[in-house]
């Protein structure tokens, strides 16, 4: 299996100062790099792999669609897919609008 950077450490360094994070699901905007990284961190301690589903790249803009295994607090497992569209500039990325099942996502997570 394929281990990424959130799984090697240092994914931070990808992301912009000024990113912009959106999460269309509950219109919730995060602005800075420190926001994103607290916030994108806990659920990344949340992952144990991720399988990288699809990336279609136009110009500076991208999509992935990823699917996430999970492993919660109590180690029950859980999958979470996601569709993420970024803008790069300058080997940054400096936004990320997010979409998943959030429902789905708080249930794994009240389960422990």
């Amino acid at each position: 299996m394929t281990r990424y950077a959130i799984h090697k450490g240092g994914w931070e360094s990808y992301i912009a100062d000024d990113f912009t994070f959106i999460n269309s699901n509950l219109d919730k905007v995060a602005r800075g790099k420190a926001a994103y990284v607290e916030g994108a961190g806990r659920f990344f301690r949340l992952t144990t792999s991720v399988e990288l589903r699809q990336f279609i790249v136009d110009g500076n803009a991208a999509c992935a669609l990823a699917r996430y295994q999970m492993r919660s607090p109590k180690g029950n497992p859980g999958i979470c897919d996601v569709a993420e569209i970024l803008t790069v500039n300058d080997d940054k990325i400096e936004s990320s609008k997010i979409f998943f099942d959030t429902k789905a996502f708080q249930d794994f997570v009240a389960q422990g």
